[in-house]
């Protein structure tokens, strides 16, 4: 009993770290909206200067600065903070991928999350589509997001990508919520591919942004319009990334998008999925399968489906499944030819 009981006590703080979990997200908002991590940058170090600088109580900004060094983001000696790993990766002005579109999305879908026990009652999402007056702003930001999650994990895909297969790639369509991230790593490493990207709506602005920084804007076309439902054609890309889209859909409509991809490729073209995965019997990874209720929240029939699942729908369609590609993403890729 005693064993127990002891076991009990020790995965107490990691149900305490579950509860208050979404604390962390508001931290780090809050750290980004006073730009405390510019100022850091700036050489501002002390709270006095801190405090100064974001116009904020020394009281206040104490607090939040020692929650930032709990959270591994911000050292500490003395009374003088520093930037650590990740942060000064990622949370610094001008940092190559940003943390605030993750951190906007997060506090964007915050409401519809404290609606989650009605949704898994009824299993209809937050709002009826069409009926959501936020819903553009919020898909913006979660198009952003996983634009910033694509393109943090995209050069270790195309480092890992079949040195064959790079040499046959001419032509590459990247569809999408965040459509961009993955295809441009593809265009810095193949001077002469072209590239088409596709998102329903307005096309990721980020992308658009990356694709000018790069000065790859000409070899790359961006069209608005849902590739979940629109004509991919036939037989014009060497390269197909599917990223994060079958996802959004119920079974049989992404059998359907697995068929027009197909369609859309070149015999030997090969198709390269990114998406949310969990292992084979649902029961890890956590963050794959909050993904799936964040699905079930926002979308009539999407899900977080499994490998297994991705390769029986590419075999169904006509095409192999080659193999999976570690890439440093949340899970790996997966790719198959035709």
């Amino acid at each position: 009993m005693s064993g127990e009981k002891a076991g009990r006590g020790e995965f107490a703080p990691v149900m305490l770290e579950d509860v208050w979990g979404g604390w962390k997200v508001q931290v780090l908002a809050s750290a980004l909206e006073l730009e405390i991590f510019a100022h850091l940058t700036a050489g501002k170090r002390s709270v006095g200067q801190l405090a100064a600088a974001t116009r904020t109580t020394p009281r206040g900004i104490r607090g939040l600065l020692d929650a930032l060094v709990a959270m591994r983001y911000l050292g500490k000696r003395g009374d003088q903070y520093n930037l650590r790993p990740p942060a000064d990766a990622y949370l610094v002005p001008g940092a190559t991928v940003s943390l605030w579109p993750l951190v906007e999305t997060a506090r964007a879908c915050w409401n519809d999350w404290a609606r989650l026990t009605d949704v898994v009652r009824s299993g209809e999402p937050c709002v009826a589509a069409g009926n959501d007056p936020g819903a553009l702003d919020r898909r913006n930001k979660v198009a952003a997001a996983l634009f910033c999650v694509g393109r943090d994990a995209a050069p270790a895909a195309v480092r890992a990508f079949p040195p064959r297969r790079m040499a046959e790639i001419h032509d590459i369509l990247e569809i999408g919520p965040g459509a961009g991230a993955w295809s441009l790593s593809f265009a810095k490493a193949l001077p002469e591919a072209r590239v088409t990207v596709r998102d329903s709506g307005q096309v990721c602005p980020l992308a658009r942004q990356a694709f000018a920084a790069a000065k790859l804007e000409n070899r790359v076309t961006f069209h608005g319009g849902d590739p979940r439902h629109e004509d991919l054609g036939v037989e014009g890309f060497d390269l197909l990334i599917c990223s994060y889209a079958m996802s959004l859909l119920g079974p049989v409509e992404a059998r359907e998008l697995a068929r027009r991809c197909a369609g859309a490729l070149k015999p030997g073209g090969s198709i390269l999925i990114a998406e949310f995965l969990p292992n084979d019997i649902r029961s890890d990874p956590p963050l794959a399968l909050l993904y799936g209720l964040n699905l079930l929240l926002h979308t009539e029939q999407g899900d977080a489906y499994t490998l297994r699942e991705y390769r029986a729908w590419i075999r169904e369609v006509g095409l192999h499944f080659s193999q999976t590609i570690e890439a440093g993403a949340f899970s790996p890729l997966i790719l198959g030819t035709k």
